[in-house]
């Protein structure tokens, strides 16, 4: 979290009265405080196990191990059901995709998928599978580089850019993962 990484450890804000004399007018005349920035899901990666250059290695460690967040799980498992589904679209034509999760680089993902689907012909099957599987890389990123903490962004992510689309002939196994995480 932004907080840690920065050492932060107060934060300050303005009182009531002083949001008020400033001319702030809250809705229904009630000021919304926040005493915690958030609620931490539970089973994150805790803070003082956390390096940032290690970030790559302690997700995939904890996917080996089934440690994730069950929400990292479940955004870890719609990606290898995209990725499934686009082998079982090749024909038999060997070795044209291969899973680039074993990339350190995060942004990696989602710039294959992008190469891939650039090289896929307009509006194929094949098409729509990479471009879906841009959308979840991205999701993917963003829970490692969050240690597994933003469920509520990444969901947000996933909606804004049709994430949850699904073509109708999408496997039974990629269609129940996507509703799984759609439903939270």
């Amino acid at each position: 979290n932004l907080c840690y990484d920065l050492s932060v450890t107060n934060m300050i804000s303005p009182t009531e009265e002083e949001l008020m004399s400033a001319g702030y007018t809250p809705k229904d005349d009630v000021i919304e405080q926040m005493h915690e920035p958030w609620n931490v899901p539970d089973g994150v990666v805790p803070e003082h196990l956390r390096k940032t250059h290690a970030m790559y290695e302690t997700f995939m460690g904890r996917v080996k191990h089934g440690t994730n967040t069950p929400f990292a799980t479940k955004i870890y498992k719609v990606v290898r059901e995209i990725e499934e589904q686009i082998d079982e679209l090749q024909d038999g034509r060997k070795g044209e995709f291969r899973s680039p999760l074993n990339q350190i680089k995060l942004a990696a993902w989602e710039e294959y998928a992008f190469q891939m689907s650039r090289k896929s012909s307009k509006g194929s099957p094949r098409q729509n599978l990479y471009d879906l599987l841009e959308i979840w890389y991205v999701a993917l990123r963003m829970v490692v580089q969050s240690w597994e903490e933003e469920e509520q962004l990444v969901l947000q992510w996933l909606l804004i850019n049709s994430g949850f689309h699904n073509e109708g002939w999408f496997s039974y196994n990629l269609t129940i993962s996507l509703e799984s995480v759609e439903r939270l």
